[in-house]
């Protein structure tokens, strides 16, 4: 249970370079407010946290229902079998990951692509929740397309439980909560080191790491 949090943890931590890019703007359009002219850093910390809570409670409800999903999977086979794939299907989900925070285009980009093509009607028909304030524009920008996203649900089904999977995406969402607050505060020291090729590359060797141990842990 535990290294599925970190697993989604260490995620989160290592897609700070990617979560720049894609969500930079979200979040602070998030902490300046409707018009644009919020400056007090207490207020736009205040939008950013609720933002980022919806988000998070997002992500962890997906990771319960995709957990579910593994659940109900592995009921209708033997269990070892399912666990045994569902290893090593683990490990391979990490090191995709690993390759997408170090830059390296999954399958093409085709993940990427596919991901958003499917999320298109979703987030458009979402568009009204912004009239929720901080809280509807932090569970829209859960559900904006990313392949860091998809891979993370598709591990968190693969644990085969509703907790661990939820722990999984927990992790994931906590661990993209400092690069984006700094962002939105305008820290622009820590944006910058988020984009260093070298952490970028630690990170992404992390994740590969991680995919390692998953599998020798088990066969110890």
């Amino acid at each position: 249970m535990e290294i599925d949090f970190l697993a989604g943890l260490v995620a989160g931590l290592s897609s700070s370079a990617h979560c720049l890019a894609m969500c930079g703007g979200i979040a602070a359009v998030i902490a300046l407010g409707a018009g644009g002219k919020e400056t007090r850093a207490g207020l736009r910390a205040s939008r950013l946290l609720q933002a980022q809570l919806a988000r998070i409670s997002l992500y962890l409800v997906l990771g319960v229902i995709a957990g579910a999903i593994g659940w109900g999977l592995q009921d209708s086979r033997p269990p070892a079998a399912f666990q045994d794939v569902a290893r090593y299907l683990s490990a391979l989900v990490l090191v995709a990951a690993g390759f997408s925070v170090m830059e390296i285009p999954i399958f093409g980009g085709e993940v990427g692509r596919l991901g958003a093509r499917l999320a298109a009607p979703i987030t458009k028909r979402l568009h009204h929740l912004h009239r929720f304030g901080p809280i509807g524009l932090g569970l829209v920008w859960g559900l904006m397309p990313c392949a860091l996203i998809y891979l993370m649900t598709f591990y968190a089904g693969l644990t085969g439980s509703p907790v661990q999977g939820g722990l999984v995406m927990l992790g994931f969402g906590l661990g993209t909560v400092p690069a984006l607050f700094a962002l939105g505060l305008g820290a622009g020291a820590l944006q910058r080191l988020a984009r260093a090729l070298w952490l970028r590359l630690l990170a992404g060797g992390a994740l590969i790491g991680l995919a390692v141990w998953t599998v020798i842990s088990h066969s110890m």
